[in-house]
C-alpha cells in the first residue's frame, strides 16, 4: 500500500487535465477547482494525514510489527512477513514498521503518530521490538571498540550506562501504555546475543568484531534484555523471550548475516518464536 493511493493520484491527474482545458475552453479556474474538490470528496472518505503524508486505513492488519532494523529486517523476508504464514493467516494481516537505528525515544513518538492515525483500524496486537540501538548509540558514544566489560567493578561509564538503561525502560514502558490504551495486546521481545566470532559488524569504527568485542557485547545485550522484562512485567505486557533462543540461532552460522542481523532462515526462527507466544495467549 503506497501512502499516495490510486485514487488521489488519478485526482492530481484529473486537476492537471482540467486546468489544461481551461487553456482551451476558457473554464474558469473556480469551476476546475470545483470538480476537483467534487472528485476528492468521492475518493477521499477514509483518508487520514500523518506529518503531511496521506494515509488510507488498512483494515486487513491485525498484527504491527513495530521496532528497529531487527523488525524490519536487513534480508527478505523479515520476521513479520513470515509470521503471517506461521500463524496461518493471509501475508497482509501484519503489518512490518521497523525503521533501521531507530531509538526507544524516536519510537515512541512514531508509534504515537502511527496510533492516532487510523492507519490500521482493525489492529489488535503490538509486536514491539526496540532498545537495542539505544544501547549501540551509547557503545559508539563511549566505548567504540568494546574494549570493556559493563558488568565489572571497574566499568568506567557506569553513571552513562545507568541513564540509558532508565530511559529505555522508560519509553518502552511509555509505548506500551500507549498501544494499551488504544486498545492493542502488546508483546514485547527480548534480544538475541551477537555471534562470539569475527564477523561483519556496522555499528563498530572498523565493522569487525573480535570475539572478545562481541562477549562484551553481549552483556550489553543481557542488562538491555533485563530492563525490557522488567518494562514488560511493569505494565502487563506479554514477553516475547528471543534470548531464549540464543543456542538455536547460534547452532549455524547462516542465521546471521553479520554481527547482529538475521538472515532469513534467523528470521523464521524468530516468527516461529513469536507465533508460539501470540498462540499461547490467545488460547491457541
Amino acid at each position: 500500500m503506497g501512502v499516495f493511493p490510486d485514487p488521489f493520484v488519478n485526482a492530481l491527474r484529473f486537476f492537471g487535465f482540467v486546468l489544461a482545458k481551461e487553456k482551451k475552453e476558457r473554464i474558469g479556474t473556480r469551476r476546475a477547482a470545483a470538480r476537483v474538490a467534487l472528485l476528492l470528496t468521492m475518493v477521499g472518505p477514509g483518508m487520514g494525514c500523518t506529518n503531511g503524508v496521506l494515509l488510507i486505513p488498512d483494515p486487513s492488519v491485525r498484527y504491527i510489527a513495530f521496532g528497529d532494523s531487527s523488525t524490519a529486517g536487513r534480508s527478505d523476508p523479515a520476521y513479520p512477513e513470515i509470521l503471517s504464514e506461521r500463524l496461518g493467516q493471509s501475508p497482509g494481516v501484519t503489518a512490518n514498521q521497523g525503521r533501521g537505528g531507530e531509538t526507544t525515544g524516536a519510537g515512541l513518538h512514531r508509534l504515537r503518530d502511527l496510533l492516532s492515525s487510523g492507519k490500521y483500524p482493525n489492529a489488535d496486537t503490538l509486536l514491539y521490538w526496540e532498545g537495542g540501538a539505544d544501547i549501540i548509540h551509547l557503545i559508539q558514544e563511549v566505548d567504540g571498540q568494546l574494549q570493556f566489560s559493563p558488568i565489572t567493578s571497574g566499568y568506567p561509564f557506569s553513571v552513562r550506562l545507568t541513564d540509558t538503561l532508565d530511559r529505555v525502560q522508560a519509553n518502552i514502558e511509555a509505548a506500551i501504555m500507549e498501544a494499551q490504551r488504544a486498545g492493542l495486546t502488546v508483546y514485547v521481545a527480548t534480544y538475541f546475543f551477537l555471534r562470539e566470532a569475527s564477523a561483519p559488524c556496522d555499528p563498530l569504527f572498523l565493522q569487525v568484531i573480535q570475539p572478545s568485542q562481541a562477549q562484551n557485547a553481549n552483556e550489553y545485550v543481557s542488562l538491555l534484555n533485563e530492563r525490557i522484562r522488567q518494562a514488560a512485567l511493569n505494565t502487563g505486557a506479554i514477553i516475547v523471550d528471543v534470548a531464549s533462543a540464543n543456542e538455536t540461532l547460534h547452532a549455524e552460522d547462516s542465521n546471521f548475516v553479520d554481527c547482529n542481523h538475521l538472515s532469513e532462515t534467523g528470521n523464521a526462527i524468530i516468527a516461529r518464536l513469536f507465533a508460539q507466544v501470540i498462540g499461547q495467549g490467545s488460547g491457541g
